[in-house]
């Protein structure tokens, strides 16, 4: 076959390429055996191979649109033996991937790494899926299960632009409480993903808050109000208008500061001739943010172009044809640039190889912008005659379009090293394809093909702001609303918590203990399938509801500083009372008597700890976190769930179940309160530290996996314990170990003073000063 520079003409885009028709099916051979020949053919009877209706599919199965392979849930692994086979796994789809990369030449097929990936959802819910399989980096994806998750792309490449990632840190660290905060958000959401650090993340609270937003509706911003529109057009008005929400968002702090606008706003003089009269006005205008379709001469063109519309002319007192030029006064540090590529004349310039500049330089002088690239930009920088400013390619969002039977989505390509603390040796590019994250070459996310991969939104920032990352808002933290009370209504009722006092500021290592109940807002959305089984297209959607924060050291331990009920507006569908305590009326302001706070204050407490280095002690606590929407390292967890769990087992134990056999506690006897919970899981990591201490934690754990086993893991009902107070311990002894002494921290001391010595192997095994 020979090779060909440019494509060929009979490498017919996929939009003009059509199926007509299949293959008749081949005719059974039981058919042709029986068959009774006539002159004008045959006949037989039908043998009813099928069901009415229904026909053999002929057609070849489509090779180019197909998906990734999802991998194995989480719970199928866990019950597999390990092996080298299963080992490899996840990085077999790396290898795929990286197999099917775009080459030199254009192709008309779409790389697996480009494709549409989707969630596959277990009886276990998403937390089954598996992540990993989809990015083995250090930069975590973005779910999509969430409604207007379009915008994960449009994200990405604000968080990997270090000045617009530092202004909205430096804002959200500030004691802004506005429930519209965009700015804010962005900020929890960023750094979320940092602190990820390569798991996966969703943009819950950022997307909620958006959707809210009646400008968002009004200018056709939803998925689900225009399900119709173009997802390309879709987010370059959604950057233009995130673009003017965040600066009015920055805006809104005092004392006011422009240092938003100097970073995205470029300031130019408009000026309206009348063609007419010749009659001109000025006015300055310091957001101009228009889509600009290209680069260099192109990119000089847009920014200065001229527009006729028909307009009053003040002067001629009728209205006129109006001539409107802008003329610039200075450009901004960060480039966000809308590609407007609809024309099969564009297409065809983003084809080009290499024209889509990794560099361009800006000078403006005399109210004129000039932009160079390439050779002409290395020339101006060598002369240094005129003051140029040079800006770096961040990254890009691109439309891709798989296909006639596929809907096209969005990616985003990032040079994430331009983010790093530390400059790169070299360009680290990586393709985020919603949370299949992978790195890719500088030709791969530069290449653009007409028929399926072209840019939407472009993002340009000037070149001493890279590697510029300012963490000095964790410095900086106001963390006011820790000390003080912030409600809707005002109970009248007493308060069950007591806030921290300045003596108590929380530090780096500070235990508190935590635990959140939760609402249904959405029920879950079930496919049946011809054969009966169930598909869960969408998993049910839970809302906060409460949240509780206790003391988890000194005199005060468990007492709450944080018992908070979060209002919400959307329709509850079930208030889940027998899992979460939580009643009808209990988060409406009007009737409920308990401290009802918007979900911005309630997150940020959490987000304020998080941030002052808080140790959080719960019971399965990650999937609280998760529905929250907050990621908190490892390091700053201490699971109960994970303390007293035998991995061999594949079991995990209740709260309630280790609370009645190891604290002698029967808890949750009619609902869940989330203080009670949270205690309850305070004085489970009390017990384990003397387990630990003692050195018996290994012996303790067969004897709560084997009176487990007895019960089924359930607490028995106090009619079965033959009139006891509390749990039957007759089944267990103390183990026979070695007395040791006792290392126990002083944190672990209870409210009445120095902790009682305990020694292991004598007496009641569960005589513990904290029972």
């Amino acid at each position: 076959m020979p090779y060909y520079r440019e494509q060929l003409l009979s490498a017919w885009p996929s939009h003009l390429t059509f199926e007509v028709g299949g293959q008749p099916p081949k005719i059974d051979p039981e058919i042709l055996a029986s068959m009774t020949m006539t002159e004008f053919g045959g006949y037989a009877p039908n043998p009813v191979k099928t069901r009415r209706n229904q026909i053999e599919r002929t057609r070849p199965a489509d090779k180019d649109n197909v998906p990734l392979m999802a991998p194995k849930f989480l719970s199928e692994k866990a019950r597999e033996p390990t092996s080298s086979t299963d080992e490899r796994r996840g990085s077999d789809v790396v290898e795929a991937l990286g197999a099917v990369a775009l080459g030199a030449g254009l192709k008309a097929e779409v790389p697996l790494m480009y494709r549409i990936v989707e969630i596959k959802y277990s009886k276990f819910g998403v937390d089954d899926f598996d992540f990993e399989y989809y990015n083995k980096t250090t930069y975590s994806g973005l779910e999509i299960h969430i409604a207007n998750s379009y915008s994960n792309p449009l994200l990405q490449l604000y968080r990997f632009t270090p000045l617009l990632r530092n202004l909205a840190l430096q804002h959200t660290a500030t004691s802004c409480l506005s429930e519209t905060c965009l700015l804010c958000e962005m900020g929890f959401l960023f750094n979320m993903l940092e602190s990820a650090s390569g798991q996966n993340c969703q943009a819950t609270n950022f997307l909620k808050t958006f959707s809210s937003l009646p400008q968002a509706a009004a200018m056709a911003l939803l998925e689900e109000e225009s399900p119709n529109n173009s997802l390309a057009a879709m987010i370059q008005v959604l950057n233009r208008f995130l673009l003017e929400r965040i600066s009015s968002d920055y805006k809104q702090m005092l004392p006011q500061s422009q240092a938003l606008d100097m970073t995205l706003a470029m300031a130019a003089l408009t000026s309206i001739r009348c063609v007419k009269c010749h009659s001109e006005t000025h006015s300055m205008k310091g957001q101009m943010r228009g889509p600009l379709p290209s680069f260099s001469q192109v990119l000089k063109a847009s920014v200065e172009r001229e527009t006729q519309t028909r307009g009053w002319c003040d002067k001629c007192r009728r209205y006129q044809s109006l001539a409107t030029r802008k003329t610039i006064q200075g450009v901004p540090d960060v480039f966000m640039l809308n590609a407007a590529v609809n024309s099969l004349e564009a297409k065809q310039y983003w084809a080009t190889p290499g024209w889509l500049p990794s560099e361009i330089g800006i000078i403006v002088e005399a109210g004129q912008l000039f932009c160079y690239e390439g050779e002409d930009l290395r020339l101006h920088l060598q002369r240094a005659i005129h003051y140029i400013t040079v800006y770096e390619l961040i990254g890009v969002v691109a439309d891709i379009t798989s296909g006639e039977n596929q809907a096209s989505h969005l990616v985003s390509l990032v040079n994430v090293g331009l983010s790093a603390a530390e400059p790169q040796a070299e360009s680290q590019w990586h393709l985020f394809n919603d949370f299949l994250v992978k790195k890719v070459s500088k030709d791969e996310a530069l290449g653009f093909n007409p028929s399926w991969k072209v840019p939407s939104v472009l993002a340009y920032q000037i070149k001493r702001g890279s590697n510029a990352v300012d963490d000095s808002w964790k410095e900086n933290l106001d963390t006011t609303l820790l000390y003080h009370d912030y409600s809707y209504n005002n109970p009248q009722s007493p308060k069950e918590y007591r806030l921290l006092s300045a003596s108590e500021a929380p530090r780096a290592g500070t235990q508190v203990a935590i635990d959140a109940e939760f609402i249904a807002l959405q029920q879950e959305e079930i496919e049946i399938k011809a054969d009966g089984s169930r598909e869960t297209i969408r998993p049910s959607r839970l809302g906060l509801a409460r949240v509780s924060v206790l003391r988890g050291y000194g005199e005060d331990e468990g007492l709450p500083f944080i018992d908070d009920y979060i209002a919400t507006s959307e329709p509850v569908v079930d208030y889940l009372t027998a899992f979460s305590g939580i009643k009808p009326g209990d988060l409406d302001a009007k009737v409920s008597q308990h401290n009802l706070v918007p979900l911005k204050v309630a997150y940020k407490k959490l987000w304020l700890l998080l941030n002052l280095g808080c140790v959080f002690i719960g019971h399965g606590l990650p999937k609280d976190f998760r529905t929250i929407n907050i990621h908190v390292p490892r390091a700053q967890v201490v699971d109960t769930v994970e303390l007293f769990f035998i991995k061999a087992r594949q079991r995990k134990l209740s709260l309630r179940f280790l609370a009645w056999f190891l604290l002698r506690e029967d808890i949750q006897t009619e609902t869940h309160d989330s203080i009670e919970d949270a205690r309850t899981a305070l004085r489970l990591y009390r017990k384990f530290q003397e387990f630990d201490d003692a050195g018996v934690l290994g012996s303790i754990l067969p004897d709560i996996y084997a009176r487990g086993r007895e019960l089924g893991f359930k607490v028995p009902s106090a009619a079965s314990r033959d009139g006891t107070d509390g749990p039957d311990r007759g089944a267990v002894s103390g183990p026979a170990t070695p007395v040791k002494k006792s290392k126990a921290p002083s944190s672990a001391t209870s409210s009445g003073g120095a902790a009682q010595a305990w020694t292991p192997g004598k007496g009641n095994l569960f005589s513990s000063p904290l029972k």
